[in-house]
């Protein structure tokens, strides 16, 4: 899979692209579900492959993909979201394209266990992670705001590589996308639970050069217009 190099009546027909702008889409994708995912399982940088339920999740967006004209598929480095990449890419016939920086929140040492057993375990770092994730550090793993920060650098590194209007499709995390769609919107990290993600949810953004960013669907519903979504 290459490297991105820069020489190169539903929520699927909205464009809220400006007049006279060069606008870059992005559209982003939550990979389907893991036995992880189904089971309930903290699930960060281990590489667990797509269910079947993942593999139907993600033929089923592929065939409303279909209609689209996507000019390049990207995905992060994680088994589970180039599985999905690629069942999306396969009828676009295009190479699936590795941006590490959209790889998943480290859990450390909580990965592969329920909510249960993290509550037992790490009760106290639980209590800390309701009330102020974007700076904690998850135990042997990773700071929600540090993961935030490459993601958002790692979607510009995209745009770069795409400066003309073009619709590119990302796959990637909760937690990139999170962090991401929290950046744009302006809402604070330790809130990112206002917005969810499904299994092969679809987030739409749109890159107006520098006039900024501007978010029309979060997990494949329109995002009210009227929201504050221009950050740079």
């Amino acid at each position: 899979m290459p490297p991105c190099r820069c020489d190169t009546s539903d929520f699927f027909s909205l464009n809220r692209s400006l007049p006279g702008i060069c606008t870059v889409q992005i559209v982003l994708v939550r990979h389907g579900a893991t036995d992880w995912n189904l089971q309930g399982r903290c699930q960060g940088s281990t590489d667990r492959h797509l269910s079947e339920v993942g593999i139907r999740q993600a033929e089923q967006i592929a065939v409303l993909f279909g209609n689209e004209k996507i000019h390049a598929v990207y995905s992060s480095n994680l088994r589970r979201a180039r599985q999905t990449a690629e069942l999306i890419s396969q009828p676009h016939a295009l190479p699936v394209r590795v941006a590490e920086e959209l790889r998943e929140l480290d859990h450390g040492e909580l990965e592969g266990l329920t909510f249960n057993e993290i509550k037992t375990r790490y009760g106290g770092f639980l209590t800390r992670w309701r009330s102020e994730p974007a700076d904690i550090c998850v135990p042997g793993g990773e700071r929600l705001a540090d993961v935030a920060e490459r993601a958002w650098n790692g979607l510009n590194e995209i745009v770069r590589c795409h400066p003309d209007s073009e619709r590119i499709l990302v796959v990637s995390h909760n937690f990139p996308i999170l962090g991401i769609v929290c950046r744009i919107s302006g809402t604070h990290l330790n809130d990112y639970r206002t917005f969810h993600l499904d299994p092969c949810g679809v987030t739409r953004l749109n890159q107006h050069g520098a006039r900024g960013w501007a978010i029309t669907h979060v997990n494949s519903r329109e995002y009210p217009a009227g929201s504050p979504a221009n950050q740079t």
